[in-house]
């Protein structure tokens, strides 16, 4: 049987039995979990529930992360009545299948059409998503699309009250600045930015241990984040666009912006 209910102080660590399943244990990932604890509260207290949680026979399987795209800092010109999904994701291999992410989705329509309490009771005028995949179960992209959203700029969306409109492109800055360092960058509503901002760091200093590098929480320095094109790295003014989790690639792209 399938269950879903809104994020309160009560299950907010429901959340982490999904995200870090099998990975308490590691001091990088309980960091990265006591930061996002930090924030979920903020966010809680601010806008109310952010998050859906998926039950599945009364275990938390699968959540999804959602905000008014005005609650972003690092976003210059935000969107004002846009709901932006961040994430799903369903860790419970017994679950995976079984329509819980559908359900999750059709919650969250449901509450954006009847409002909101992060819009004060109203609706947003869309909802969009930037998709990623994380290699496991189906191509994130065909779920939404599979859910009735279209494609947008950047972006998927799903119109409820307003009709789509895409928001500004960030550019990268001033990137001579960047020379000979590197800055790393990590958002707080995820337990594993942190994490892999640490690797990151590690695998850098490996490779040039003399190599001056920023470790930069983007939620406090919004700004900056923004300045450079919204890029979680940026190595020798070049952004980094491999993913940390498939080592060689990273380093072999690093090595390549080190050489410029």
């Amino acid at each position: 049987m399938i269950v879903v209910k809104d994020l309160s102080t009560k299950n907010i660590d429901d959340v982490f039995r999904i995200c870090s399943r099998n990975r308490l244990d590691d001091p990088l990932q309980k960091e990265g979990v006591c930061i996002k604890r930090e924030w979920l509260l903020e966010m809680l207290e601010k806008y109310g529930s952010i998050t859906k949680i998926g039950y599945y026979n009364g275990e938390p399987s699968a959540q999804i992360l959602f905000y008014p795209e005005k609650a972003i800092p690092y976003i210059p010109n935000p969107r004002k009545r846009v709901l932006r999904i961040e994430c799903i994701y369903n860790s419970n291999p017994k679950a995976q299948g079984k329509g819980i992410g559908s359900e999750l989705i059709k919650s969250l329509k449901a509450d954006a059409v009847w409002g909101m309490d992060c819009f004060d009771g109203g609706s947003p005028d869309f909802i969009v998503v930037n998709v990623f995949n994380t290699g496991e179960g189906i191509s994130m992209e065909d779920f939404y699309l599979s859910k009735g959203f279209k494609r947008g700029k950047d972006e998927l969306y799903y119109e409820v009250k307003g009709v789509y409109h895409p928001v500004s492109a960030k550019k990268y800055e001033n990137p001579d600045e960047d020379k000979n360092k590197a800055l790393i960058f990590y958002d707080r509503n995820c337990e594993y930015s942190y994490k892999f901002a640490m690797i990151k760091k590690e695998t850098l200093m490996e490779l040039k241990s003399e190599l001056e590098i920023e470790v930069i929480d983007v939620w406090e320095k919004p700004s900056e984040f923004a300045s450079k094109g919204g890029n979680y790295l940026i190595v020798n003014s070049v952004p980094i666009k491999s993913h940390i989790g498939n080592k060689e690639e990273f380093k072999n792209e690093v090595k390549e912006a080190l050489e410029k």
